[in-house]
């Protein structure tokens, strides 16, 4: 069984255990979780340690219910080693502002060496339903371009459904972080619009490569398609970065 370690009750159960020491069982982990903030019934923490336990994290401990094995432990060890690396790029992602041309270049470059490494591993991993669902952001994107309306939305789900199907949860938050949430994607939509660039045919080229299962191509059409914003912005005045200028 597959157990993802960002649902806040896995994860938690196996920190408490770890950190304190000893085993617990159903109703040890409804009290150990409601005083971490999360509220689940016995029965449900009862099925929280059960599918730790079946995923290998937990082992029966006689009767005083369950603790860490090996595994447990190595995969709580790796996702608070993820979330310290997320911690420090979120630390230094916060310093940039990306109001200035230069620093909107700066990030650009930053994208381009994170977005081509996670381009490559999405070949290698992307699934039918991902590959839809890029074509559906490609769709959406050429409709509200045409409308002269602002695109960054769909151009944001885009980049985060590659990043999440390259299945590297590392790279995937970092670019998160550099991307600031979204605040400054309307700033390139517009640089895009303005310079009568369509995001979708370059987003084309990367969605065929990605469904080539091509890592070398899936990295080079990535690489093009960034470089081809760098281009943009390069020959944008500094004016029109302004806030005023972006997409009503």
């Amino acid at each position: 069984m597959d157990i993802d370690l960002d649902e806040p009750r896995y994860i938690k159960l196996l920190e408490l255990i770890d950190t304190d020491g000893f085993s617990m069982g159903a109703g040890k982990a409804q009290e150990a979780l409601a005083s971490s903030g999360i509220m689940v019934s016995e029965p449900t923490a009862g099925r929280v340690l059960r599918d730790l336990e079946r995923a290998g994290l937990l082992e029966k401990n006689g009767s005083h219910g369950r603790k860490l094995t090996s595994e447990g432990k190595r995969k709580l060890l790796e996702h608070q080693a993820v979330q310290d690396n997320i911690e420090r790029a979120r630390s230094f992602a916060e310093s940039i502002n990306p109001t200035e041309k230069e620093e909107l270049l700066d990030i650009l470059a930053a994208r381009r060496a994170i977005e081509v490494e996670l381009a490559r591993m999405a070949a290698s991993n992307i699934t039918a339903p991902e590959i839809e669902k890029l074509r559906s952001s490609v769709e959406e994107s050429r409709v509200l371009f045409q409308r002269g309306e602002n695109i960054s939305d769909s151009d944001t789900r885009f980049h985060m459904t590659i990043a999440s199907a390259s299945r590297n949860r590392t790279l995937a938050g970092a670019l998160k972080l550099i991307w600031h949430d979204g605040r400054y994607a309307k700033k390139l939509a517009h640089v895009r619009y303005h310079s009568k660039n369509v995001m979708g045919d370059d987003h084309v080229e990367i969605i065929e490569a990605l469904a080539s299962g091509d890592t070398g191509r899936a990295g080079n059409a990535m690489k093009a398609h960034i470089d081809n914003v760098i281009r943009d912005v390069e020959k944008l005045p500094y004016n029109m970065l302004g806030d005023d200028l972006i997409f009503r």
